[in-house]
């Protein structure tokens, strides 16, 4: 396994075994990332019988896929400061899930 290890002479990241000499130059400069998948929350709840859910929001937004106007909405569950408000709908005709376009689109809620 290799570890991470500086070169400070030349200013450079290497990788090295612990056990023998190997030694090899890092492709980046970066060593580790973390990288989080932001959109997995955003639908979480979503199941096949939603449509039946008598607490959701009804609305008459037409779906892209099936141009159906039976919806149902709610909103999204990331809590994130570099979000706005986003609206998820869920076509009770075809399961389409698409957003709502807060800017361009007004949208009338039963």
């Amino acid at each position: 396994m290799l570890y991470p290890r500086e070169d400070k002479e030349n200013n450079r990241l290497l990788f090295e075994c612990r056990t023998c000499s190997y030694v090899e130059e890092a492709g980046s400069p970066l060593v580790y990332r973390h990288e989080l998948i932001t959109n997995i929350g955003e639908t979480a709840g979503v199941v096949q019988d939603i449509g039946s859910d008598p607490t959701l929001p009804r609305s008459d937004r037409e779906c892209p896929k099936c141009h159906s106007r039976e919806n149902v909405f709610f909103q999204s569950q990331q809590r994130r400061k570099d979000t706005s408000m986003v609206l998820f709908f869920v076509c009770l005709s075809c399961s389409h899930i698409f957003t709502s376009d807060q800017k361009n689109k007004r949208t009338q809620f039963s």
